[in-house]
């Protein structure tokens, strides 16, 4: 039987399951009953269960400060719909273009212009009625692909947050555990500008705005 590293397992599995872990923090999880769920979704060997529960029993709770989230009720939400991301070569002549695009937006008019760039590629983030002024700068063998019918969902957080450890991570797990898919995800203090499909912005909305209520 090889051996098997019982503690960065189980944050492994705290990782893809970020609403076990909010329960056992809480102390809503028997632990047993735990070991033998980790057991099974592990696909262990039965002969594993003191070691699990050993392990679970030293492997630290995150007992969460309720006066850091007290923010949470003064973050201000804001949406759009009709957003396009566009996924482009990065390369020299890709660069060269990119100014172009300014001149085609109208920011008095709240147009979407965001341009980041990755290491493997440069995205572009623009309103779905601007697509084809985009597509005429860069020709489609500089499109690696682009993704429509996306919904962005900006979050403006008080001064107070900037200082709070988790409050990034507080909201993931929050979309996670409602199997909520993040596409994309921007920051920029005060700012985290969250980006889905369509279908799944309401859903969004109403899962970060119970945080807000609690």
């Amino acid at each position: 039987m090889s051996k098997i590293n019982i503690t960065l397992l189980l944050q492994n599995f705290f990782n893809k399951h970020p609403d076990i872990k909010e329960s056992r923090n809480k102390g809503l999880i028997n632990r047993r009953a735990l070991a033998q769920f980790i057991i099974k979704n592990e696909a262990l060997n039965s002969s594993y269960m003191d070691a699990v529960l050993t392990a679970l029993r030293r492997f630290p709770e995150e007992k969460a400060n309720t006066s850091e989230l007290d923010f949470a009720e003064e973050i201000k939400l804001s949406t759009k719909n009709g957003i396009v991301i566009i996924y482009l070569e990065k390369s020299p002549e890709v660069f060269k273009k990119i100014s172009q695009l300014l001149q085609l937006i109208n920011f008095n008019k709240n147009e979407t212009l965001k341009i980041v760039l990755g290491t493997s590629s440069v995205k572009i983030f623009v309103d779905e009625n601007n697509l084809n002024k985009v597509k005429d700068i860069f020709p489609h063998k500089e499109i690696i692909s682009n993704y429509k019918h996306i919904s962005e969902l900006t979050l403006l957080f008080p001064e107070k947050a900037r200082m709070t450890k988790g409050n990034l991570a507080y909201i993931t797990a929050a979309l996670a555990v409602n199997n909520i898919n993040i596409i994309e995800l921007l920051t920029g203090r005060p700012e985290i500008i969250f980006y889905f499909d369509e279908k799944d912005l309401l859903k969004a909305y109403e899962t970060i705005n119970q945080l807000k209520e609690h």
